[in-house]
């Protein structure tokens, strides 16, 4: 005979997430617009421009309670010598991962695929005299941590950077890019 239970999110016993790093800081620039940082795990390797997957546990199956990883693809806005790791992100009402992300606080925990990749990096670009980065919204996120790489200011001798925004508010991002950078 096979039993049956109706799984509710008070009969789901938490589980630990897999590759969890913990939120040190979260910023709200706008009511659709924000920053956060987590933890950098010790043995994570980056080069700065890349990218890796974050996420949370999805809202459990009702009939098994299991929760699937909703995981996504997130510029690191850090600098590869920084040690914690920085993001930016918009806020989807109904998204999958961002409707849930919105609402982290320092101290919770989400999961960090260490695997980084992406080709806006140094040894990607060629040198130049001048370097012209085009941004729009949270896709400064790449151009942010190349800012912030002293190899920048080597491989060329002006670097301009644009970032365009649907309002003032979204501007926040870059004004307010390392907030420790001020302190």
């Amino acid at each position: 005979m096979t039993e049956y239970s109706t799984v509710t999110l008070d009969t789901v016993i938490p589980l630990i997430l897999p590759d969890a790093q913990t939120v040190t800081e979260v910023e709200h620039y706008t009511d659709s617009l924000f920053r956060f940082r987590v933890t950098r795990p010790s043995s994570m390797r980056f080069r700065s421009g890349e990218f890796v997957m974050i996420g949370l546990l999805g809202d459990p199956h009702p009939d098994t309670g299991k929760q699937k990883p909703l995981l996504r693809a997130y510029s690191i806005a850090s600098p590869a010598w920084d040690e914690t790791l920085q993001f930016y992100s918009i806020k989807v009402e109904n998204g999958p991962l961002t409707s849930k992300l919105q609402h982290i606080k320092v101290g919770d925990q989400l999961i960090l695929k260490q695997k980084s990749v992406g080709t806006l990096v140094h040894d990607a670009l060629t040198r130049a005299n001048r370097m012209w980065f085009f941004s729009t919204g949270t896709g400064i996120a790449p151009f942010a941590s190349l800012l912030r790489e002293p190899e920048t200011y080597e491989r060329f001798n002006q670097v301009v950077l644009t970032h365009t925004c649907r309002d003032s508010g979204r501007s926040q991002i870059w004004r307010r890019a390392d907030s420790r950078d001020q302190k």
